[in-house]
């Protein structure tokens, strides 16, 4: 076995269920994924074959070089010990064994069970480039009904209207395909569209903080000022215990009640109310120590700047911002209703093109694997789980929520 860190001997070990390994690039990811796999394959009491095991990774050059990598690994412990024959054997079932993309894996048990969701076995992947053109198709196609009727729906007009896309409406179709693939990255995007709408409603709200933008906003804010409070006071300590800082010590006393007060405030009034910070002029007296200075300084301007882009964000009065959240709620339930009519005017395209795209195989995945309405574990995971001993997943980083439910339903 390699030279590992205590961590990643663990990782290595670890069999107690389902394990999430989180380091930086570069830290040994990949090698704590080998030979958690030899681990396995040299067990003395229970042996693994290597298509045992489902390994995923996220580009089809990372899985070649994965399988690289094992077969490496393979003939490094070989050139230790040339006469195990279980060995030799996992040299001629690397070809075998299913390392592939995430998408690839879609793509072979959507064959595999293409009669239980009542698509055709021959579909076929979709390339980037012709997805692009059947979107194009579905958005002339859409725009040119939206405007052909847009007096008789006041959502689309407020659209329109507000986004300043009568004057120019090449902006429309970027932002419908935006949210298009935001939606697809969540279990139910019809579901979103309806919970992103319903969230925009705020006729009982009175206070922005009330709002999920208001809330997310705030919290954001308490995070900022988690971070850089105790920075702060450990400055303020360190000023009131040294020579020639006396002035700075109150300085930054002051400061740290003002960030305090800034911290326990809860609604967005509260807050704007609470954001103009004076942060007055810094002095040292002659003797100050020049190196504790500095530092004291450097801490108080990385605060002064992070919370002057706050102050931005919150500049606007309560009022305002709830009057401005309220006349949001008919371009949102408007552009919710032209992503649905494009995500339907797509789905046909493709439906007669017989062509997947990457979303597609990843829902219709998902829908083998736990229903169309995520109720629970279908047949099809049990026999996964079955057929394999573990799941790796390599660079697990960059999945989506529909991904992870992938993941998780194996």
């Amino acid at each position: 076995m390699a030279n590992l860190t205590q961590q990643q001997l663990q990782a290595v070990t670890d069999q107690g269920g389902k394990l999430l390994v989180s380091a930086a690039a570069g830290s040994g990811k990949t090698m704590v994924l080998v030979e958690r796999l030899m681990r396995y394959i040299l067990d003395p009491v229970s042996p693994a074959n290597i298509d045992d095991f489902l390994i995923i990774t996220y580009t089809k050059a990372a899985a070649a070089e994965l399988r690289e990598k094992i077969a490496k690994k393979i003939n490094e412990l070989l050139s230790v010990d040339s006469t195990n024959r279980h060995l030799r054997n996992q040299l001629q079932r690397i070809y075998l064994a299913k390392i592939s993309t995430v998408h690839g894996f879609c793509t072979e048990i959507l064959r595999e069970n293409a009669y239980r969701l009542d698509i055709p076995g021959d579909f076929r992947v979709a390339e980037e480039d012709e997805c692009l053109q059947l979107q194009d198709m579905v958005l002339d196609q859409l725009l040119e009904e939206v405007y052909g009727k847009i007096q008789d729906d006041a959502d689309l007009r407020c659209v329109v209207d507000t986004q300043g896309f009568g004057r120019n409406d090449k902006k429309l179709p970027e932002v419908i395909i935006q949210i298009y693939r935001s939606a697809q990255c969540h279990l139910d995007p019809v579901g979103w569209l309806d919970k992103c709408v319903a969230e925009s409603e705020i006729t009982d709200v009175q206070d922005a903080s009330q709002t999920v933008w208001g809330r997310y906003l705030i919290d954001d804010l308490h995070q900022c000022l988690d971070l850089h409070i105790p920075a702060m006071r450990q400055c303020a300590e360190a000023a009131r215990s040294a020579e020639g800082m006396e002035k700075a010590a109150v300085l930054l006393d002051t400061t740290v009640a003002q960030l305090e007060a800034l911290c326990g405030q809860q609604t967005w009034q509260g807050v704007h109310n609470n954001l103009l910070l004076q942060f007055g002029t810094m002095t040292f007296g002659k003797t100050a120590d020049p190196e504790l200075k500095e530092q004291i300084k450097a801490v108080r301007d990385v605060c002064k700047e992070a919370l002057l882009k706050k102050q931005a964000v919150f500049s606007y009065e309560n009022a305002q911002i709830i009057a401005e959240l309220g006349s949001c709620t008919s371009v949102v339930r408007g552009l919710a209703a032209l992503v649905r009519r494009f995500s339907e005017g797509y789905a046909l395209r493709k439906q007669k093109r017989c062509v997947l795209d990457f979303a597609d195989l990843e829902h219709k995945a998902l829908d083998l694997l736990l229903g169309k309405h995520r109720t629970g574990i279908t047949s099809v995971a049990i026999e996964l789980s079955k057929r394999f001993r573990e799941v790796m997943v390599d660079e697990y980083q960059d999945s989506n929520a529909v991904q992870d439910a992938i993941f998780t339903a194996l």
